[in-house]
């Protein structure tokens, strides 16, 4: 009976070391991937620059070759937002979301 117990005792001690040392590597691994999931995360900001061709107060239409685009941008903070007129050249700073482009930044280059 006393071995029975020794070999069970033996086995768990084994079985937690075991477990223990997976944890740590477990640890290891998901941090890895954190790190990895942050970069990918990072947007890239990019701009376009074009001629203002209508719009309001948190919102623009730019002529840009052929195309219009449109930008809104209800919560950008006043200092990031250039006031501008039609027919202004703008430039919009944006990065590219899973919701659409976020605009970080409207600036006019008349001013």
């Amino acid at each position: 009976m006393k071995k029975l117990i020794l070999a069970f005792g033996l086995l768990c001690a084994f079985t937690m070391t075991s477990c223990i040392g997976n944890d740590d590597k477990q640890e290891t691994e998901q941090a890895e991937t954190d790190q990895v999931v942050e970069q990918e995360q990072a947007p890239e900001v990019q701009s376009v620059t074009g001629i203002a061709v209508d719009g309001a107060m948190n919102s623009v239409y730019l002529k840009v070759g052929n195309d219009t685009l449109d930008y809104s941008f209800p919560d950008l903070e006043s200092e990031n937002r250039a006031s501008w007129d039609i027919n202004d050249t703008l430039t919009i700073k944006y990065v590219e979301t899973e919701y659409g482009d976020s605009v970080i930044e409207v600036i006019n280059e008349c001013a």
